[in-house]
């Protein structure tokens, strides 16, 4: 139906009346003539005030007020009621978070849904594909804006990570700001708002191949204030790749002392359960996620990689 203002509806004249030879008096031909106008006042005044309660169009077709897709920008303004519960580093009205992480077929659990055991097979540099696997303590989340994640309502969790390692270099010769650099990286998990700041690392340790980090930080807040919070890095190096291969737990500071034991218990499940030759490379278009759902959006280079080039 096409919308008509009332002005356009009142501008619509009856039709003239036809030129008849007629043997009617003009007295009464002007009476018949009157009451035909008559009638179509009447009707304009009926139809006024429907007109007043449809709303007002504007230009291109669409209601004053009425939103359509082009109207929102971010999550943010579609759906506050779920954004207003996420926690520093989680969806934010900026685009999906870069982790390195390239799937070769879909995540999989087992066991509770509310603490599933996670498996991942990421291609790697080197010509590597390795399974990585940990027992979570969170639900498992799905969808094209995470790649392998588990939260909670209350923003704690973790998530993997896949970074370079410099030409020539083994995890074991890198400093811990060569992880650093790549986990606290305005584009990736934390950096949904801004770089995070005031970056420590409080300890360092090892557990056979794995290196394990424990760091404070600062997350910028949807409103810009920063938020104190904890990580847990553990990090492994597939045998065979040129990779560094990363569970990053976290929680806020205020409720660090309750998740740690799970965020530990968690890290110390981590692990390359096996590797595979491959001749995938590890860029986005080969994600299985490319073709199945859509795809992602396919980068010149790596730009976590690029974070720490130069160590």
């Amino acid at each position: 139906m096409i919308p008509i203002t009332l002005a356009a509806y009142l501008s619509l004249a009856p039709p003239s009346p036809a030129r008849v030879v007629s043997s009617a008096s003009p007295a009464r031909i002007l009476s018949s003539a009157s009451r035909r106008a008559l009638l179509h006042k009447g009707a304009a005044a009926a139809a006024l005030p429907l007109l007043l309660s449809l709303p007002a169009v504007a230009q291109g077709g669409v209601p004053e007020g009425m939103r359509t897709s082009e109207s929102y920008t971010n999550l943010q303004q579609i759906s506050p009621e779920t954004t207003g519960t996420l926690g520093a580093g989680t969806m934010s009205s900026r685009s999906r978070p870069v982790t390195g992480v390239v799937l070769l077929e879909e995540v999989q659990e087992s066991g509770k849904k509310t603490a599933p055991t996670v498996s991942a097979e990421l291609v790697l540099d080197g010509g590597v594909a390795a399974t990585a696997t940990f027992d979570a303590q969170y639900p498992l989340n799905r969808g094209m804006f995470y790649d392998v994640e588990v939260r909670n309502l209350a923003g704690e969790g973790a998530f993997l990570q896949v970074a370079s390692l410099p030409e020539g270099k083994s995890l074991g010769e890198m400093s811990a700001s060569f992880l650093t650099k790549s986990v606290f990286s305005t584009e990736g998990r934390f950096g949904a708002y801004g770089a995070p700041t005031d970056i420590k690392v409080l300890s360092k340790s090892e557990a056979g191949a794995m290196r394990l980090l424990e760091i404070s930080f600062a997350a910028l807040s949807p409103g810009g204030n920063e938020v104190p919070r904890r990580a847990l890095v553990a990090a492994v190096q597939p045998e065979g790749s040129t990779d560094v291969v990363m569970l990053v737990g976290g929680s806020t500071t205020s409720e660090w002392k309750r998740a740690e034991p799970l965020l530990r218990s968690q890290a110390s499940s981590f692990k390359i359960a096996r590797v595979r030759p491959t001749s995938i490379k590890r860029k986005a278009k080969n994600d299985y996620r490319f073709e199945n759902q859509g795809g992602l959006n396919e980068r010149g280079s790596d730009s976590v990689s690029n974070l720490v080039d130069g160590f």
